[in-house]
């Protein structure tokens, strides 16, 4: 790691050829995929500063081949391809047959674990097998869900999954009555059970799965909240889906042990000054975070607010919105106009990886519902 750091030091002050043998030294040194993936990277970022596009072309190309889904691989990929960070596909394919979807799903689990022609796999509700409809945490999950008492539904469905964890059978069921309750981030870790038992680990492996598990694991939830709120302040959907489910994984009444509420994860103090900036209501309350209408509409607003501030750079509005402005303005001018640079900037490695996941996420919803090369 300070090998690396000290690559991008050289890079910064203009001292080309330093960082090139200490960005060599470091892939000499690095074992894993993403590390690998990252110091070739960056040997083609600095190539490409001193004029050798060829070079440069060779060291992307090294890089997107070795982490297929990680970002320095889709950094270099979209580099390849003369993408700009969080390009929007031409079109999009919001609308699919999930019925459909799910019915091959659960043909290939018939082949993927052996289970019996008979198994009832698309059984929600009541119908579930009686040992799981009458598991107590189920039971007690569902009532309290009833009762609006969430936190303490998850707790009951998470002891659940864990759970049935080692069933291939129960995970999938669990994960749609999920689906069909709304509690979309613990039915996400259900749904990812079953590749996980089926031996798809990797992100490579778990986009080769039917369609329906990649719907369920990167879905459009609260999508007739979503696309307005893009449409309203100018984002790509796709983005704001991929911010969605990095804040919360679309799980509404969550809250962060620093304070931060909702969807789209904002701060008390950040959701007055957002109310009072958008004219709301006199009697608009902290709780009102909770409630996805206004969880949705104050993120995209705010984040918008940054967005056009820092000069339509989603990277800085990224880390406006993650670390403050502030923080945001000081590496923006460290970085001098590189956003790559302006990541390995960033001084807090949650931000870093922030910005890092939501890109990941970005180009996986991008697969599923655009067009890209």
């Amino acid at each position: 790691q300070a090998l690396f750091w000290a690559g991008i030091a050289r890079y910064r002050t203009g001292d080309l050829d330093g960082a090139l043998v200490t960005f060599q030294r470091n892939l000499i040194l690095a074992s894993a995929p993403e590390d690998q993936a990252r110091a070739y990277f960056w040997i083609g970022k600095t190539q490409q500063k001193r004029g050798d596009a060829a070079a440069a072309q060779t060291a992307w190309q090294q890089a997107a081949a070795l982490d297929p889904i990680g970002y320095y691989s889709e950094r270099a990929r979209d580099t390849l391809f003369s993408q700009s960070i969080f390009q929007p596909p031409p079109a999009y394919k919001l609308n699919f047959d999930l019925a459909a979807d799910r019915r091959q799903a659960e043909a290939w689990m018939r082949i993927q674990f052996n289970l019996p022609a008979d198994t009832d796999l698309g059984s929600p509700g009541a119908l579930l097998p009686v040992g799981l409809r009458q598991d107590p945490r189920l039971v007690r999950g569902s009532e309290l869900w009833n009762l609006g008492l969430y936190d303490e539904a998850r707790l009951e469905f998470e002891d659940l999954r864990k759970t049935a964890g080692e069933n291939p059978a129960d995970s999938y069921r669990l994960a749609n009555y999920l689906l069909d309750l709304g509690l979309y981030r613990v039915a996400i870790s259900s749904i990812q059970q079953v590749l996980t038992l089926a031996g798809m680990e990797t992100y490579t492996q778990m986009l080769a799965a039917p369609n329906y598990f990649n719907h369920v694991r990167y879905g459009l939830y609260y999508q007739d909240l979503i696309l307005p709120a893009a449409q309203q302040d100018g984002f790509d959907p796709l983005f704001l889906f991929s911010v969605v489910w990095q804040e919360s994984q679309f799980e509404g009444f969550v809250h962060s042990s620093a304070g931060a509420r909702g969807l789209m994860q904002i701060m008390p103090a950040t959701g007055q000054s957002i109310a009072q900036n958008m004219g709301w209501p006199l009697d608009y309350s902290s709780d009102d975070l909770y409630r996805p209408l206004v969880s949705v509409t104050m993120g995209a607003d705010y984040l918008a607010s940054w967005r056009d501030y820092f000069g339509g750079d989603l990277y800085v509005a990224l880390a406006a919105y993650n670390a403050g402005p502030g923080n945001a303005e000081i590496w923006k001018n460290l970085a001098g106009g590189d956003p790559d640079l302006f990541v390995e900037i960033v001084r807090f490695e949650e931000t870093r990886n922030y910005i890092r996941n939501i890109y990941e996420i970005y180009l996986v919803y991008r697969w599923l519902y655009g067009s890209i090369p």
